[in-house]
């Protein structure tokens, strides 16, 4: 009897409509969502307890020394071609050729478009996806008892279907738009890093210029200290022959020509090194460094420093900006870590045509017409600390973000105080040595002006003179230093990047509580 009932109920429902069907089953899924969904979320596995344990640092937060605040006046930030300020159109066709060119840049920019391709494929998941498939088969039925499917057994038929399938997650925990966000970051985060790839490059290379330059400068004195050590060694062994000197001073005399002369070839070789460190730098090859002249550079004797140094730092300097990004990231994670502690909710439906018997194309008929549709629901019950443990993760990550925020800006600030106080230092050593230089010179005409009235021999005018060369040695070093600081001063500034729009706000940076 109960058989005869549910077939007379299935006859019945055999005849209500494909749009009574679905009307019923909306009207069903209704009544049945709000009971569902707090059943559903009164299950769910809690989050309680797990937070950063790390707040982001205030941008005044980080102040200047007061060795660099006396010296702080209202200059001009770096400009993006920074290095010209040394008038040496050699160095500023090599920069060129550097940021062009580099493979170190070059990576970078494969980083980039990397993220954008990544960036494309997250955002794909914010829309509903189509999907269409078919099948034709011909297939024999089996006969068999257990495989058979009953009057088709024996016999040959068409197995055919045609469906087009929707698939649709509502976000309404917004994981999805937060992923999205997190690869938006990603590409700023590479296009700042590609902006330090190219400081990395002008730094290694204009460090390699100007040492380039000092060995040039070096060569010509350590020429001429060799020429004088070999004057007297000749005068020593002519007064020796005399009566008039020792053979000891004859000996002191040759160590000091073969040190001069250790020094000219070690020269030559700095030399040969830089270019080919330039030549490397640029992605050549050792032979191009045949054709780098000297250079020429100009030494500015002045210090001076934009004003609001801490507030504007953060739109100039790449690592930071790039930390920024990292932090935002890593804030973003944890909010997408807490979406799994909720009900998942997808949505799907499906309509096309199935039929197992007929023609080749009489599925595509009317009574063949098949469709479903629903949401799929998932709750996290139980995961054995699954869940808890990637939030844990999460937030780790961001205190190692946050840390690492902190360092770069504690970096930056001690980079900009240290060259700053180390040009000054070095400009007012110039102006020193200048004054010894000059001083000297005049030592070495007034020997030579007592020789040539007889009044000494001619050792005191070769030591004068070897006095003056030394004097030249060491006001070529602290200008290359000095050089080498308004070139660290300027990268420490951020070498004329301006990413102020490209970087994160404060309030996104910042962990908040979720409600």
């Amino acid at each position: 009897m109960l058989f005869i009932d549910r077939l007379n109920a299935n006859k019945i429902a055999c005849h209500l409509t494909y749009k009574d069907c679905f009307e019923q089953t909306v009207k069903t899924l209704l009544l049945l969502f709000p009971y569902l969904a707090l059943l559903l979320l009164s299950a769910c596995i809690s989050s309680e307890g797990i937070v950063p344990q790390s707040d982001v640092p205030a941008d005044s937060s980080y102040q200047l020394s007061e060795h660099v605040q006396d010296i702080q006046e209202d200059a001009a930030w770096p400009t993006d071609q920074w290095w010209q300020c040394f008038q040496d159109e050699q160095l500023n066709q090599l920069m060129q050729l550097a940021v062009s060119q580099s493979p170190s840049v070059q990576e970078a920019q494969s980083r980039i478009r990397l993220a954008t391709s990544l960036a494309a494929q997250t955002d794909a998941a914010l829309s509903p996806t189509i999907d269409a498939e078919g099948q034709i088969n011909r297939k024999r039925w089996p006969t068999d008892y257990f495989y058979g499917p009953g009057e088709l057994g024996g016999t040959s038929s068409w197995n055919n279907t045609g469906l087009l399938s929707l698939h649709y997650d509502p976000d309404i925990w917004h994981k999805n738009a937060m992923q999205s966000e997190v690869a938006l970051s990603e590409i700023k985060k590479q296009t700042a890093k590609s902006q330090i790839a190219k400081l990395n490059i002008e730094s290694a290379l204009i460090s390699a210029y100007i040492q380039l330059s000092l060995n040039n400068a070096e060569l010509e004195l350590a020429k001429q200290a060799v020429n004088s050590y070999q004057e007297k060694l000749d005068v020593i062994k002519t007064q020796l022959t005399m009566g008039l000197n020792t053979e000891v001073a004859v000996y002191q005399a040759e160590t000091q020509l073969a040190d001069a002369e250790a020094k000219f070839e070690a020269v030559k070789d700095h030399i040969v090194t830089a270019r080919h460190t330039i030549a490397a730098l640029l992605g050549k090859d050792p032979a191009f460094a045949d054709s780098i002249n000297t250079p020429h550079l100009q030494l500015i004797d002045e210090v001076s420093l934009p004003s609001h140094i801490p507030a504007e730092l953060l739109g100039h300097r790449p690592d930071v900006v790039a930390s920024r990004w990292l932090v935002f990231s890593a804030n973003k994670h944890i909010d997408i870590a807490h979406t799994a502690f909720y009900p998942n909710i997808n949505l799907s439906a499906a309509i096309g045509f199935m039929a197992v018997n007929g023609g080749m194309f009489s599925v595509f008929s009317h009574d063949k017409l098949t469709y479903e549709a629903g949401p799929a629901i998932s709750l996290p019950i139980f995961d054995a600390g699954r869940i808890r443990g990637q939030l844990s993760a999460a937030t780790a990550n961001y205190d190692m973000a946050v840390a690492l925020y902190r360092k770069t800006l504690s970096d930056a600030m001690q980079q900009i105080s240290d060259s700053a106080v180390s040009l000054k230092s070095a400009i007012s050593q110039s102006t020193t040595l200048a004054s010894a230089i000059k001083a000297s010179h005049q030592a070495y005409i007034h020997a030579n002006d007592a020789y040539n009235v007889g009044l000494t021999d001619y050792l005191p005018v070769l030591d004068a003179r070897l006095a003056w060369l030394q004097q030249q040695f060491f006001s070529q070093q602290i200008n290359a230093q000095a050089l080498q600081y308004r070139a660290d001063l300027i990268i420490a500034l951020g070498g004329g990047l301006t990413v102020a729009n490209d970087s994160p706000q404060q309030a996104a940076l910042q962990y908040q509580v979720p409600r």
